[in-house]
């Protein structure tokens, strides 16, 4: 009798034991969850930017590094992270990138839970250029030759005239050269011509896709009758201006 005693007292205190050890072990990871999400006793002492000043020219992007001290949980620091700029026709910002967009002086800030940080942003004119194009040149021929056309001759006298064509489409986006001339009026002889182009595009392969996405532009790239090519690309201030030429 005294042996079944002992035996359901020592099933009892090992089943109390066993209840203390689950119930926190429920509970635990349920406010450790809640306590993050929420910032919950969480303070942010400071932000800071690693560097408080930036110079960028027109177009060009740069990430700003934030750093920050807190005590308390772990803050959800993408979660609470808030980023504005003073004058976004100067500068925009987004998730700490900024873009210049035109010459001038902009302030970024960066707000976590209440604490801030500043940079200044000043941009400059960008550096006005030809860039080289020599990817478009093949990526062009790629496709005529996946369409079973033989390939462009890269023209050195097609090309001198599409940097022409390039930078006067910087003032007037169109077809029509500033004369008032066709563009094609360029080409000299009584040649099959084309003309394509465009502007915005940062690589070869983004105006040679913007290009063969548009009907009229993929009927110049893959027409038989042109034997010969010439492309440019021409920067000015951060955006760039493309043309590519066709002849007989």
């Amino acid at each position: 009798m005294k042996g079944k005693k002992k035996l359901l007292s020592t099933f009892i205190v090992s089943l109390i034991a066993a209840l203390l050890i689950f119930i926190p072990a429920v509970a635990t990871p349920q406010n450790a969850e809640a306590a993050t999400t929420s910032n919950v006793g969480t303070t942010i002492n400071c932000v800071k930017f690693k560097q408080t000043s930036l110079t960028l020219k027109v177009g060009e992007s740069k990430g700003l590094a934030v750093s920050y001290s807190y005590s308390g949980p772990a803050p959800a620091v993408t979660k609470t992270l808030t980023w504005t700029s003073s004058n976004s026709k100067v500068a925009t910002v987004k998730n700490g990138c900024v873009t210049a967009k035109s010459i001038g002086t902009a302030t970024i800030t960066v707000n976590l839970n209440g604490k801030t940080a500043t940079c200044k942003v000043t941009v400059k004119k960008a550096d006005n250029k030809y860039i080289s194009v020599t990817e478009a040149y093949n990526s062009v021929n790629s496709i005529r030759k996946e369409k079973n056309l033989k390939a462009l001759k890269r023209d050195a006298n097609l090309e001198k005239l599409a940097m022409i064509r390039a930078k006067e489409i910087v003032t007037k986006f169109s077809h029509t050269r500033p004369n008032g001339q066709s563009g094609l009026k360029i080409i000299q002889g009584n040649l099959h011509k084309g003309e394509n182009i465009a502007k915005g595009q940062r690589t070869c392969a983004e105006v040679v896709k913007a290009w063969y996405n548009s009907a009229g532009h993929r009927e110049n790239m893959l027409k038989k009758q042109f034997t010969k090519t010439g492309i440019a690309g021409y920067s000015y201030n951060g955006v760039i201006y493309w043309v590519q030429l066709f002849s007989s």
